[in-house]
């Protein structure tokens, strides 16, 4: 194996996650020379899909945001931006809508359209009243991502005190704030304040710990340019991004394991493979888990004692249980009209996390339906959906499975969530299910070795989440010569987050470097 590698890199990139390859081909792209290791036989990790019979099924993606393309009069997104740096070519689809809850404790099926005059009118019509106040909460969200564009453009020197405290003094009420304060201060509607509560879990356990700021560019961006998929599976994505990689000169090894990061007087030197083999380079990037990178692959007598202590302050955020479905009808004959469903009882954040707590089956279920943004995308005369439930990595660790069988405990919970849809729903899909496959956190840990079985990374709060952990991100640099990036990093867990984490860290260590190359 020695000789499929030089005897130095610029860099090394371990992990070909989406954090990972942004990085890889924006160090590439500059004229560096990279290494990519991957250690299964194709790139992507969650980027990727399965076949079954007739069926190839999307394993992870949902929907990817900033991908607008300034049309219909929505921004240009920010990582489709970063993509056309990077030289990617990727067709994206815009999906229909934002999303659909049904909540059967306050009698609502409510599908929250795309662009922010249309959810003021759907969440009027919803609960009358309530429009104006949403008028002002988006104005809110507004002033604050106009803050933090200014923040991110004052380069070194950092914003000037007299332009925050005159310009941007919304952002310096709310900044330290929790989601749940703010979003009670607008004394919404009970149904407004449910529907609004949907997309909580993409930043933390519950709005009760989750920063307002995060909250509302978020939503913001998100409501306001829409949300994108790639024209197939998101291994799209994973193709796209190699492509750009080789083309810019980057080294892709796949079937490499690395086992061990190297250090040398505290710094990160290279690193060394299940075989033994070991490679050299000035900076090394990993897209995997910071915790068990040091706990398992490091010498700890060169690690600082803060890193295993803040890695051991940081909770693992969540583990999923997904169902993929093959069914024998299109969407349209069955009734299904939207992208993604969330169906439960209610969207009390708090309640929700409580129940993940629990490694039981609950009411809630998250559903996404490829083929009602991509036509087609599954075949002639069928469809095919993916349910989905999160848990505590600490609900399943404490669980003692060794009492159950783990078919059974894997047919209990896909049946309770099929239950789930088809009641919230109405829509009938068991006698149409052709293929059925069913994903654990166990699944995910034996794909990827995710720490714990979590996908997600740490959890995030409003005092360590992304603005505070972008603020320290040197601070937390405890290892010279050792980045992180993926859903552990500063950005935190989401494709589009985790993309521009990969290309964050990639400027940073560019500049380290010396700067670019081709430049």
């Amino acid at each position: 194996m020695a000789k499929r590698f030089l005897p130095h890199y610029d860099v090394i990139v371990v992990g070909a996650g989406m954090g990972g390859m942004t990085a890889a081909a924006k160090l590439a792209k500059e004229g560096k020379q990279v290494l990519l290791l991957e250690k299964h036989n194709l790139t992507g990790g969650y980027a990727t899909s399965f076949v079954r019979g007739r069926y190839e099924f999307e394993v992870s993606l949902h929907e990817a945001c900033e991908f607008g393309d300034g049309k219909d009069g929505a921004g240009y997104g920010a990582t489709r931006a970063m993509f056309d740096d990077i030289g990617v070519e990727l067709d994206w689809l815009k999906v229909p809508d934002a999303y659909r809850v049904i909540l059967s404790d306050y009698g609502i099926d409510f599908t929250m359209p795309f662009g922010i005059e249309n959810c003021i009118e759907a969440i009027e019509k919803l609960e009358p009243g309530n429009g104006k106040k949403v008028r002002n909460y988006f104005q809110l969200f507004k002033e604050i991502n106009e803050a933090l564009e200014y923040i991110g453009s004052c380069g070194k020197d950092g914003p000037e005190p007299k332009v925050m405290a005159t310009k941007y003094s919304s952002f310096l009420r709310t900044a330290s704030y929790e989601a749940e304060e703010v979003n009670k201060s607008f004394k919404f509607g009970p149904k407004t304040s449910q529907v609004l509560n949907a997309y909580y879990g993409y930043i933390s356990r519950h709005l009760s710990e989750a920063s307002f700021i995060v909250w509302a560019q978020m939503i913001y961006i998100y409501l306001r340019d829409g949300a994108h998929i790639p024209n197939k599976t998101s291994h799209e994505i994973a193709n796209a991004l190699e492509k750009a990689f080789r083309k810019n000169g980057g080294q892709v090894e796949t079937n490499v394991k690395v086992v061990e990061y190297l250090l040398e007087n505290g710094r990160c030197v290279g690193v060394k493979t299940e075989d033994g083999t070991e490679i050299r380079a000035d900076f090394v990037i990993s897209n995997g888990n910071p915790t068990k990178a040091l706990v398992d692959m490091m010498d700890r007598s060169q690690v600082p004692e803060a890193a295993y202590k803040l890695a051991g302050a940081r909770e693992q955020l969540a583990s999923p249980f997904v169902v993929y479905l093959g069914l024998d009808a299109t969407a349209e004959d069955l009734g299904i009209d939207s992208y993604e469903y969330f169906i439960g009882h209610n969207m009390d954040t708090e309640e929700i996390y409580e129940a993940t707590n629990t490694w039981q089956p609950n009411h809630r279920v998250s559903a996404t339906i490829p083929d009602v943004a991509i036509p087609g995308f599954s075949g002639p005369g069928r469809c095919q959906m993916n349910l989905t439930a999160m848990y505590s990595p600490d609900a399943i660790n404490k669980s003692d499975l060794s009492k159950y069988d783990y078919e059974t405990i894997k047919e209990k919970f896909a049946d309770n969530l099929i239950k789930n849809f088809e009641e919230g729903t109405g829509i009938k899909i068991r006698d149409h299910i052709e293929e059925l496959t069913v994903a654990t956190p166990a699944t995910f840990t034996r794909y990827t070795e995710a720490f714990r079985g979590n996908i997600y990374g740490y959890v995030c709060t409003a005092i360590d989440g992304a603005v505070p952990r972008t603020m320290n991100q040197e601070q937390e640099r405890f290892i010279p010569g050792l980045d992180f990036v993926g859903s552990a990093g500063f950005r935190a867990h989401g494709y589009s987050s985790v993309m521009t984490n990969g290309y964050q860290v990639a400027n940073v260590v560019l500049a380290k470097l010396g700067g670019a190359k081709n430049g």
